[in-house]
Parts: C-alpha cells; structure tokens; sequence
C-alpha cells in the first residue's frame, strides 16, 4: 500500500514572512541537526516556526518520506493546531489525524495530532511503524515541559528502536523546564537551541502593548483570623523542623517546597515534621484563593469593561469559577461562559467556540485554560489568583498577549491578598523577566522629570489599586490626581450636582481602563464614535486628556 507523506509539492507554505526571531531559531535547529527545544514566549510564532520547520526539512529531503507528529496538552489545543496547518501549509483536511479520546483516525496520515493522555499509550507504536516502512518523522512536542513525567516520558518509547538519522524532533513551551526536563526531556528532543521571552517579544512589538493592573484585596474579618491561625502554626512548625533540617535555610523560595516534599518522602521524624507543614501551607493557600472579597472585586471589573471588552477570567479553584459565573450571568444573561474541568467535553467545547465566536464576551476558567488557548481578540484578561510558580503567570500572560485590535492595548489585573504570603506582583523578580515596563511611581523624580503628561497609550503600569471592604476600588494615585483635578474644574465650571455624580461614576469606570492615557485628539474621536450611553464617558476621559496635558 503506498504511503502518504508529507510532499512540499503537493502543499505549500504561503508567502508569510517569518519574523527574523523565527529565521535565526530554525537555522540553529537545523544546525543541530534538526533537533532542539525553543523557550519562545507566548503568542510569539511558536506554531509557525513549528509548520516552517516541518516545510523546510521536507524541502530539503525530498527524496525521503517524512511524516509529522504533533503532541499538544489539551484537546481544544489539536483542533488549533489542524486549523493552523491547514491555513499556513494549504493540506487539506484529510490529510490531518486527530488521536485523542474516543477520536483515533488513521494513524498513516501525514500529519498525525496527538493529546499526551492518548499520545502516551500509542504514539510510540506509530512512529514505529512509520519507521518500518522507511518514513522520517518530525515529533513536535506543544508545552514540553509537561513530558517530563513518569506517565508522559512513554511518549518516548521508541527512541531506542528507531535510527537516529530518520528521527527529527522540536520542543515548544514558553517555560520548557519542568519536571526531569534534563533527565528525559533534553535527551528526547534535544538541548534548548534558542530563548525568545516576552521581553523580547515585547520588544520587537510582536506582542500586544499591555497594562498591568495590581489591586491589592483584603480578607474578611474571619479569613483573616483564620490565616493569621495558620501563619502562626506554620512559623512555629518552621522553627522546629529548621533546628533538625537546618539546611533547609539554604533553599531558595522557588526550591523550598520540593526539599519539604522530599523530607516527607523520607519518614521518620523530620518527615513527619515536613508533611504536617506541607498539609498547613496547603490549607493556608486555600484561604487565600478563596478570599471571598477577590471575587466581588472581579465581578466589578468586569462591569467596568463591559460591553466592549473581550475577556478571561482565570481563578484557581472551580468553586469560585462556578460563584463567579453564577454573579456575573444574572448582571449580564447570555454574555458570560465558563470553563472547568468538572464539565463535560461537548459543554467545554461550546464554552470555547462561543467565546471565539464573540457570541460571549466573558469567560470564567480555572487552570484549563492556561496553556495554548489562541484569541487574539482578548482584550483583558483578569488573574483573580495565581499558584506560586513563574510558569502559570507566565502562561496566563500569554492568553492576553497575542496581538489583536491595535487600537489600544491589552489588559491585565493581577489581584492579590494584601498583607499576606501571596506575591505582590504579577512575576515577582525571582520568578520571571515579564518583558513588562515598569512605570515609575507618580511621586518619584523620574516620574516628575518626564511630566503625567508624557504618558502614551502603551504605558504598562503597573497602576495600582486597591478593593475595599466596602467595595469601593481605590485607583492608583497618579490617576487619582487627575481625576481630582477635572472634579476640581468641573466644580469651578459651575457644574450640577448630578453631572459631578455622573462625572465621578464615569471616573471611578475609567480607573480599569486605559482611556484616560489617549490624547486629546483621540477622546474626541471616541466622543464621535460612542454610542449615545458612551457619551459622558467619553468626555470625562476628554477632560482626563487635557488634564494630563495640564490643560485645565
């Protein structure tokens, strides 16, 4: 029977220019023989440099046969990739397999997409035998820093069987190393040939301008008695374990929870020690994440943003999405979708083609949706709480980033418990390089040196906020000061007391926003364009405009 394979003949690498980061990676993969793994930040090209790769190294054998086997984390992440191909390469659909679930199509086909769950219980029998029958294969592997597990490294089964002269593989992941990333994924698919992080991409404008939002949110009374209840557990376990383990002092925030989990694993006294430890931070964090007041500061986000903003909202636990979905659907019917791993496939899949579709404008996830969700029509995206790892921050960052509309930046607002062992900042220094520009606090000398009135619309923050237990958020002080002065001038101008009233409401709407840093000239755009209910709106921010620009 013959053999389909990939032929560059047959389809066609549309004339997309690659981005110079792109060319510079695929000839160092090339380089190395075809082979390696590229730390490239999200919404950066990843899936493009992955097909280019595929094309050229078809191109330049093409005497050989060579099928392409991809391997994605998550089933919604498959149907991109065959969207993908089919648009940039021009293959038709039955040229493409998906093997995931209950969906196993032909196995032959030259492009065959794999979920891991599935991958790792068959993939290895496929591309033996491809290999059998004198075909090369490429294995790309999306997010590879998820194949380092026990369960997931089968994917690499039949490395020892197949020649290495017929055997090409790429890695992706915007953070590649995680678990026995050295021990077998390095080995696997090869060293980490090129980093291209966000604020590279950042810098070469191929991710969307943004503005980070930081809100600090407080506890309520109770929560707070219970998280101070188990700060001091937890201090006063510390102190007795680091008297036996003392060189538990040396381990550095990002090591320190996996030393616990080894002494745990050890038994005996110390053991015993770090377990009850590890069990107290655990029920610790769980007060954090489910800090009642965060979801109400959420919620009032999203009615500041709404109607004309395309949002995420990613929360930790699936009680507090189902909470929030609950709220925000009784304010907005048929506008809001949610996304967990307790729904079934069909109801996720709908969640997601409405929310692509721009059926909803809203949808609340839990960490489902972490990894490789693609619609750059996203205009903010709203981390109502986060695990303590760079990866996750950085992965949710990716969801907004990709580029979309260019007529203003994207959002994102990082809320955090004030006054507790949850970091302050979205990607604390120790973690990550965000890429992200820091605005320089409102009352520092470089921020009076270039003047409130040299802020752009690409300014990122980050602005700080703050949720109240009132439920009042406070803005950040730079844009209080403005707001101050157009109430100031409003005032002098003999204004009534209900247009002070309205004036504030679109204000206080405006501090979640990023309106308020267009120029004069484009307020008055937007004041032309607004819908008759936008109008006000749209002045206050004019008035913010000439207020920045010391005109009023």
């Amino acid at each position: 029977m013959h053999q389909k394979t990939f032929d560059t003949h047959a389809y066609s690498l549309p004339r997309i220019r690659l981005y110079p980061w792109q060319e510079d990676c695929l000839a160092r993969w090339f380089d190395n023989g075809c082979r390696g793994i590229a730390g490239v930040a999200t919404g950066a090209g990843k899936t493009l440099l992955a097909l280019a790769a595929a094309y050229h190294l078809a191109a330049r054998r093409p005497a050989e046969p060579l099928k392409i086997k991809i391997i994605v984390p998550k089933v919604f992440l498959a149907a991109q990739w065959r969207a993908d191909i089919m648009h940039f390469l021009g293959v038709p659909r039955g040229d493409i397999g998906l093997y995931c679930g209950a969906i196993k199509e032909d196995s032959g086909k030259p492009f065959m997409i794999y979920v891991i769950n599935t991958a790792r219980l068959c993939v290895s029998r496929h591309i033996l035998k491809d290999a059998s029958e004198g075909a090369s294969v490429l294995l790309i592997c999306d997010e590879c820093h998820h194949f380092g597990s026990a369960e997931n490294a089968h994917v690499f089964d039949f490395l020892p069987h197949v020649p290495k002269e017929r055997y090409f593989a790429l890695g992706l992941s915007a953070t590649p190393e995680g678990e026995n990333y050295r021990e077998t994924v390095v080995p696997a698919l090869g060293r980490e040939i090129y980093r291209y992080d966000l604020s590279d991409a950042a810098r070469d404008r191929i991710i969307a301008d943004c503005a980070v939002f930081h809100i600090a949110v407080d506890f309520l009374r109770d929560e707070r008695d219970e998280y101070e209840e188990f700060s001091q557990k937890i201090t006063a376990l510390l102190r007795k374990l680091l008297r036996i383990c003392p060189s538990l002092r040396k381990a550095s925030h990002r090591t320190f929870f996996q030393k616990l989990l080894r002494l745990q694993s050890r038994g005996g006294e110390e053991g015993a020690l770090a377990g009850a430890l590890v069990m107290l931070l655990f029920r610790r964090k769980e007060v954090i994440h489910k800090a009642r007041m965060r979801m109400d500061c959420g919620a009032e986000i999203v009615r500041r943003l709404m109607p004309d903003h395309r949002i995420i909202l990613f929360t930790e636990r699936i009680e507090t999405a189902d909470i929030l979905f609950n709220a925000l659907h009784a304010d907005f019917p048929g506008q809001i979708g949610r996304y967990h791993s307790n729904m079934g496939a069909e109801e996720k899949t709908r969640a997601l083609d409405r929310y692509r579709s721009g059926e909803i404008k809203v949808i609340v996830c839990c960490r489902a949706l972490d990894e490789g969700l693609n619609v750059p029509e996203t205009d903010a995206g709203i981390i109502l709480s986060v695990g303590s790892g760079a990866r996750q921050r950085i992965q949710r960052i990716g969801r907004i980033l990709r580029r979309g509309r260019a007529d203003r930046p994207k959002k994102i607002y990082y809320l955090h418990i004030a006054d507790s062992a949850e970091a302050e900042e979205l990607l604390p220094a120790e973690d990550a390089d965000a890429g992200i520009a820091e605005r320089p606090p409102a009352e520092s000398p470089e921020a009076e040196d270039s003047g409130i009135g040299a802020a752009k619309e690409t300014d990122a923050g980050p602005y700080r906020l703050a949720w109240t237990l009132d439920g009042d958020l406070l803005p950040d002080p730079a844009y209080a000061a403005l707001s101050e002065r157009v109430t100031e001038h409003l005032i002098r101008s003999g204004a009534s007391e209900r247009h002070l009233r309205n004036a504030k409401a679109h204000l206080d709407r405006g501090c979640v926003r990023t309106d308020f840093l267009l120029p004069e000239s484009a307020c008055r755009e937007g004041l032309e364009r607004a819908r008759p209910d936008e109008k006000d709106y749209w002045i206050a921010m004019l008035l913010m405009a000439r207020s920045r620009e010391g005109l009023l």
